[in-house]
């Protein structure tokens, strides 16, 4: 008995039109437990090195972890994990939502999906078998109208679909993949992926159980596990005011990005904030499967001219980077423009980070209204911002330009354009400026997905304890704060409201019958972030590459409590250096063999000593 997984992968070749079902390793298992790790080692095992992320040879895999569709709070998330075709090294991304649990209870832990088909297709996953389905009528649908039709034609409304858009087929970079209609696996390109080997959805029912090994055991501690998680203030705040609450908390730190990073405070803030938002456009909060939480806010425009714009969100990150960072002071446009996102399958995030690189590249004359078609794109013209979402999605003018990312599109405008291009290894950074907060800086610097919270988030600790600007000990805080990220991404549930890694051991335990303690725990994400740092080695990463814009190292912010400030090139060397050291990593960043080997990674150490980055 194999117990809190499903015990089965799925493994489909698009290209031939088969899907296999083969046993879940228990080696797997004991060194990297689910979700994000099996992710990352079935990548690394599988992908040959110096893989197009967008051609046929690229594979794409689906998991989720031994929480996901239990009673463990928050245990609704599953992972997706390929070559990332923004950055062309490790890329994952995390989605929430019931598709998770619906995917483990159809009897699969992870997917695999190789090839590419040659029409458009979807996978259909019913109860422990999969079949490839022809999707042609589905191609050039919205991700909300794909899992209408998807529905209409199994005949169940019940099914969970996980699809991509038109951003997706038309391969753009920073496409995401959408499931229950408004939660999305956002960030790294995922979608554009899917689109590469036309496949629309995977869509999936499953009537299974998961096998519990203490039950009795179990169910009291998931039951202490919601006790404490309904405890937390930040989960009375969450469900109260949802994410937007950052809003006016970024704006008073002085981090809230505003006109593509130039400056930290937006004077129209309170425009876009959660109070606002309650007080104009709140519907109701919505939860994921098993979350006693419910971020996620429905908000519906009632009057004006963005009227019956309808979203679950839009959430802190699409607010700030649609918003503040284009200089939009309107949260009924910014629930527009989410709605488009949603629809139209574009990571809401990267798509505001070039939308404001595009809108400073307009007024500083890089771009021209030939460029632009005519469009003004200044920062503030909402109409402008509503035009462009839709002509990324469909590579439509300067929409094909855009669709490249920001530094690819920095990269062919020239003209200075590379200089305020926001982003690390060509993923644009996220709603926190990194000049707020050195931690901030650091975790950015050295993610292995490019520029992203997801990995780390120092900032509301930085800075409620007064250490904000210091350089000490803000490598021990950020590789702190990976494993604290990590482990959700492995288990499969929400990083909200942690607890502590002792009692996810307890749950642990009781649910696979093995014994776990909270150092078991660290090791494991240790293993899984040198490995993913071992893939980017793989693919070229250096030192070189962990770093930050040129603006957030030569640009101080303008006003606020972070007034004259910018990362100094010397201390964002030393905080690597020193991170490096604490992972077991050479001065290039490179994972040393005793740490390869302390984390039985020497399949690892192989792969990198046959290529000849780490000698003999």
């Amino acid at each position: 008995m194999m117990y809190g997984y499903a015990g089965y992968v799925l493994k489909v070749d698009l290209t031939k039109g088969k899907v296999i079902k083969e046993e879940l390793k228990r080696e797997l298992i004991q060194k990297f437990l689910g979700g994000r790790g099996f992710g990352a080692k079935t990548l690394f095992d599988e992908l040959a090195p110096g893989v197009d992320p967008l051609s046929p040879q690229n594979i794409i895999i689906f998991a989720v972890g031994p929480f996901t569709g239990t009673l463990v709070p928050k245990g609704c998330k599953y992972s997706v994990i390929s070559k990332s075709p923004m950055t062309n090294c490790y890329g994952d991304s995390e989605g929430g939502g019931f598709f998770g649990p619906e995917l483990k209870y159809a009897g699969f832990d992870m997917i695999v999906i190789y090839g590419a088909s040659e029409k458009p297709v979807y996978l259909w996953i019913n109860d422990g078998r999969a079949e490839i389905r022809d999707a042609s009528n589905l191609w050039g649908k919205s991700t909300f109208e794909t899992t209408e039709l998807i529905q209409e034609e199994l005949g169940d409304k019940s099914i969970k679909v996980a699809c991509i858009g038109p951003a997706g087929e038309n391969l753009v970079r920073y496409a995401c993949i959408c499931n229950d209609l408004y939660r999305q696996a956002g960030r790294t390109g995922m979608g554009a992926v899917m689109g590469s080997k036309k496949l629309k959805a995977v869509a999936v029912r499953g009537t299974g159980e998961i096998k519990i090994a203490k039950p009795d055991e179990f169910l009291e501690l998931a039951k202490e596990a919601l006790k404490k998680t309904l405890e937390m203030p930040a989960t009375k705040m969450l469900r109260e005011q949802g994410t937007l609450l950052q809003i006016m908390a970024s704006n008073e730190w002085g981090v809230l990005p505003t006109r593509n990073f130039q400056d930290g405070v937006f004077e129209l803030a309170e425009r876009l904030s959660a109070q606002y938002a309650i007080e104009h456009l709140f519907v109701k909060a919505r939860a994921c499967f098993g979350c006693p939480v419910a971020c996620g806010h429905v908000r519906y425009v009632k009057s004006g001219k963005y009227k019956g714009a309808l979203n679950e969100g839009p959430e802190y990150e699409l607010t700030a980077m649609l918003g503040s960072n284009c200089g939009i002071g309107s949260l009924e446009c910014v629930t527009k423009a989410a709605q488009l996102c949603d629809e139209l399958g574009l990571d809401g995030i990267s798509t505001g980070n070039v939308i404001g690189f595009a809108m400073e590249c307009y007024e500083r004359g890089i771009l021209t209204d030939k460029d632009t078609g005519g469009l003004k794109l200044n920062f503030g013209n909402e109409e402008a911002l509503l035009e462009v979402i839709r002509k990324i999605a469909s590579r439509e003018g300067i929409g094909d330009l855009l669709a490249e990312g920001v530094k690819r599109a920095a990269e062919k405008l020239g003209k200075g354009a590379e200089d305020i291009a926001v982003h690390v290894k060509g993923l644009e950074l996220p709603a926190y400026d990194a000049r707020g907060s050195m931690g901030t800086a650091l975790g950015f610097a050295i993610a292995d997905i490019g520029g992203s919270h997801c990995r780390s988030w120092t900032m509301g600790p930085e800075i409620s304890k007064g250490i904000r600007f210091e350089v000490a000990g803000k490598a021990e805080m950020v590789r702190d704060s990976i494993r604290a990220r990590t482990l959700p991404d492995i288990l499969g549930f929400c990083r909200f409201c942690l607890l502590d890694f002792d009692t996810y051991a307890k749950l642990l335990t009781a649910i696979t019958g093995i014994e776990y303690k909270a150092s078991d725990l660290i090791e494991v994400t240790d293993r899984v972030y040198t490995l993913t740092r071992a893939f980017n080695v793989r693919e070229g990463i250096t030192r070189q590459q962990d770093t930050l814009p040129k603006r957030v190292l030569t640009e101080p912010l303008k006003q606020g409590p972070t007034k004259g400030v910018y990362v100094k090139r010397e201390d964002l060397d030393k905080m690597i250096s020193e991170f490096y050291k604490l992972y077991g990593w050479d001065e290039n960043g490179i994972p040393r063999e005793e740490t390869l080997r302390k984390l039985g990674l020497e399949d690892v150490l192989e792969s990198l000593r046959n290529i000849g980055k780490i000698s003999s």
